[in-house]
């Protein structure tokens, strides 16, 4: 778990002395587990987060109204309704605000504990700095992403990350978000499809549910502004030929001219091109 969070630091995701249960965490404690676990091992990151109360650096915020006892470790969805955030001590968090700190921190929890795995781990928390890297430049640069470059492995998780983020892990045409454990519905899709641009810049993404990305992929919806002008107010399209009585087609049908649920940091709302480009791709299509 502390592997995981010197991580979500080195993701720019630690910016203030609290530690959320939540996806980005979650994702970095499972890669971190899948390196060192045990053949019988089960990945349960919410037992780590949970009792590592008992060291006197790292501290639980329960929700409000509730109380932080043994049943919140029950499992994560229990740790969630029970435990608002935790923190670490004022002294501890500065060393992980600092990257030199980091990875000496990082180096004496591997050596300590996971001597055996110390190289693979090495490379993940390498690869997980240049994620952080990644996404250092693109926010310095108000997410203005030249596209055309080079996809490396980086890039591509920096692209998800960053797109399912800024979209609370919610899906832009129906709303859910469903988050449970280290699961969630939601992926980063490209608008301009990343085969013809390489365009990999977050304006370029739209957080969408399996269903509805794959829908959008095969040309049967599409976000496109209302009234054919207005791109502050976007709405999606259907493909036509679609029967509302044939159930599934009705519930796609559903979402003509509904909202596109946007970020709220407009630096992150997909751009004109990529909007247009989807809506030609679905009027290929009818």
């Amino acid at each position: 778990m502390l592997l995981a969070v010197l991580s979500l630091a080195d993701n720019g995701q630690l910016v203030e002395n609290r530690i959320i249960y939540g996806p980005e965490l979650l994702e970095l404690f499972k890669r971190y587990f899948n390196v060192v676990k045990g053949p019988t091992d089960q990945c349960t990151p919410w037992n780590p987060f949970f009792y590592l109360r008992g060291e006197r650096f790292w501290h639980l915020n329960s929700q409000p109204g509730k109380e932080v006892n043994s049943g919140s470790a029950r499992s994560g969805a229990t740790l969630m309704a029970n435990v608002s955030y935790a923190t670490l001590d004022p002294d501890l968090f500065v060393l992980f605000s600092q990257p030199a700190s980091r990875e000496i921190l990082r180096q004496a929890i591997i050596d300590r504990y996971f001597s055996v795995q110390r190289q693979s781990l090495l490379e993940l928390s390498g690869e997980e700095r240049q994620i952080g890297m990644v996404r250092e430049t693109w926010r310095d640069h108000g997410y203005q992403v030249n596209p055309g470059e080079t996809a490396t492995t980086a890039r591509d998780a920096a692209f998800a990350r960053t797109v399912k983020k800024a979209y609370d892990y919610r899906c832009a045409a129906c709303g859910i978000r469903f988050l449970f454990d280290e699961v969630t519905l939601i992926d980063a899709a490209h608008l301009i499809p990343f085969s013809e641009t390489r365009d990999d810049s977050p304006q370029n993404g739209m957080a969408l549910c399996k269903n509805h990305h794959w829908l959008m992929d095969c040309q049967l919806i599409a976000p496109g502004p209302a009234r054919g002008t207005v791109y502050d107010d976007l709405r999606w399209y259907i493909r036509d030929g679609m029967n509302e009585r044939i159930e599934g087609q009705r519930e796609v049908m559903r979402l003509r001219n509904k909202t596109v649920i946007l970020p709220s940091d407009i630096r992150l709302k997909p751009k004109k091109e990529a909007i247009d480009r989807r809506m030609e791709l679905l009027r290929d299509a009818c």
